[in-house]
């Protein structure tokens, strides 16, 4: 079932024929093209601009981001300033209304997200492997403040670690599209999820093509990740995620091991009862933190043990 005229209709696309012909065309092929965009940009352009709700359909800035950050992608470069500034425009301007009425187009943002947007999207379409990246480091660090960019980077990041190639060509302990990752956990709640998920997905590829030991390095590099996204709040769905792995026990023990002694790095007590409860099955597991433990009970592991209880019996 095609939803287009539902999802428009909402957005109240009905008192903008053209611009909802635009959209409704794009989302109906699910593929953006230049006379729709063109369209669209001049409409947002005018003195008098469509709602900006209507080019705010989740489907639609996908398209976007996508044409811009996908290093396939192929975007007419005489098109591509129109591709930009739409997704600007959806992703930086408000509006206030009284009564139905609009009232007033807050741009001041329009003008710096274009600007970020141009500068981060001409060096990820350069596909630039992590060591050449190193000079543009400040310039993507800079500019993934905005929410736009970061998810932008994100896909970008994506599509570029998912190749086959990529970490048998990369031999740098954290390559720089990781540590990206990092930086845009550190500064965009809503994209732990997105992270989360791209992070689950490298884990669990089996990187056939590598090293058996550089395989296991690897995959500590990406619990690191995980243990950095933890450590910034999003603590249940990580500790959730490696508790199945080892339930499923198709996990390298090391490996729960190593997660397990990172985390008691950087967390400290008063725990939350669903936390310690989460967590204390993991701390428990001689086969995990045996090795770790000391008789007299002075070691981390002891401690979260005796915390947690507390927690868990309040």
């Amino acid at each position: 079932m095609d939803v287009t005229p539902i999802t428009l209709a909402l957005s109240g696309a009905a008192a903008y024929p053209r611009a909802c012909q635009a959209l409704s065309s794009m989302l109906s092929r699910n593929a953006l093209n230049p006379a729709d965009i063109t369209i669209l940009y001049k409409m947002y352009t005018d003195m008098n601009p469509p709602p900006v709700d209507l080019i705010r359909v989740p489907a639609f800035l996908d398209l976007l981001i996508d044409a811009m950050f996908k290093p396939v992608s192929k975007v007419n470069p005489e098109h591509k300033a129109k591709y930009i500034y739409v997704l600007s425009y959806a992703a930086s301007v408000t509006e206030t209304y009284k009564k139905g009425q609009r009232k007033s187009i807050v741009k001041d943002e329009l003008k710096p997200t274009t600007q970020a947007l141009e500068k981060v999207q001409s060096l990820c379409a350069e596909n630039k492997n992590s060591s050449e990246l190193i000079a543009d480091v400040n310039v993507l660090f800079l500019n993934l403040k905005f929410p736009v960019i970061a998810y932008g980077v994100l896909k970008w990041v994506d599509y570029t670690v998912s190749d086959t190639n990529y970490f048998k060509l990369n031999t740098d302990h954290t390559p720089l599209h990781l540590v990206l990752i990092d930086e845009i956990v550190t500064n965009h709640v809503l994209l732990h999820q997105k992270a989360l998920d791209l992070l689950v997905r490298l884990f669990e590829s089996t990187f056939e093509e590598l090293d058996v030991l550089v395989r296991l390095e690897l995959k500590k590099t990406l619990l690191d990740r995980m243990v950095h996204l933890f450590s910034k709040g999003f603590v249940l769905p990580v500790v959730s995620y490696i508790c199945k792995c080892w339930d499923k026990q198709d996990t390298d023990i090391s490996l729960i091991r190593h997660f397990v002694t990172e985390v008691l790095d950087v967390i400290a007590p008063p725990f939350t009862a669903d936390f310690a409860q989460l967590f204390l099955p993991l701390i428990e597991n001689k086969d995990i933190t045996g090795s770790i433990r000391m008789d007299d009970g002075s070691d981390p592991v002891s401690e979260f043990i005796t915390d947690a209880k507390a927690a868990i019996a309040v």
